[in-house]
């Protein structure tokens, strides 16, 4: 897996809400596999330079193998970060990341 960019995501939503680590925006989109993803962004507009990392949220009820049972996070290069915590920890574990 590799770095999310946003010309292959299909956005739905752009912004900051009360998961959003200070200094970043969220960048909720479908990706090219139809996954539903929550990638983060170190600054005020999402920039591909400033990819910090998403969330991968599996359908409810998948029977897929390969997606995991529950929301995921991964980090700029596509590397499995955690499935620990609630999204807000998971965003902010992201944000701590260096890049």
């Amino acid at each position: 897996m590799t770095a999310i960019k946003l010309a292959d995501l299909n956005v739905r939503w752009t912004g900051v809400d009360s998961t959003t680590p200070a200094g970043h925006v969220l960048v909720l989109g479908i990706d090219q596999l139809g996954l539903l993803r929550l990638c983060l962004y170190k600054g005020s507009q999402p920039d591909d330079a400033a990819f910090r990392g998403s969330l991968l949220i599996p359908p409810d009820g998948h029977t897929q193998r390969h997606l995991p049972s529950r929301t995921t996070a991964y980090g700029p290069t596509g590397a499995f970060v955690t499935s620990h915590g609630d999204q807000t920890a998971m965003l902010r574990r992201l944000a701590e990341m260096t890049p």
